[in-house]
């Protein structure tokens, strides 16, 4: 049981250190949350059956895991709505073609672009080569057709 509480500590203090410069706050925070709630249900849930030690490890594995993960989408959300009012800010005017297809390449999800286009108020008259310059650039139909409004 010692040793699993040790291999448990250690894996969350490696997990602490390693790649920390690269993860965002949320990442950090929801790999310690998650490796901590994961010990303590993985040592309840492995004690019942003689092994507490190990569920512990098992489960901070798997709690920081989880936790990383979902705290990684959430840093991505967060840089995806920066990315997009940075483009807003710079743009009282309403957005270009030019700038849903730069936000469409970075990989920002449809919703928060047709978002943006409502809130700045975009509108564009789109001519055919408007409309193909658009799919040529992988713009999706849903962003097309809150254009077309």
């Amino acid at each position: 049981m010692r040793r699993a509480i040790i291999v448990a500590g250690c894996f969350v203090f490696f997990l602490s250190i390693v790649g920390c410069q690269s993860m965002g706050q949320k990442t950090k925070t929801g790999a310690l949350v998650g490796a901590v709630s994961g010990a303590g249900l993985g040592g309840i849930i492995g004690h019942q059956s003689g092994h507490g030690g190990e569920g512990a490890a098992i489960g901070a594995a798997v709690g920081a895991l989880t936790g990383g993960l979902i705290g990684n989408q959430m840093d991505k959300n967060a840089q995806q709505t920066e990315t997009v009012s940075t483009v807003t800010t710079n743009n009282a005017q309403g957005m270009t073609l030019q700038e849903i297809v730069e936000l469409n390449k970075q990989g920002i999800n449809d919703d928060v672009v047709v978002d943006r286009l409502r809130l700045t108020n975009t509108k564009i008259q789109l001519s055919d080569s408007d409309i193909a310059y658009l799919r040529q650039n992988k713009v999706s139909e849903k962003v097309i057709a809150e254009l077309r409004k």
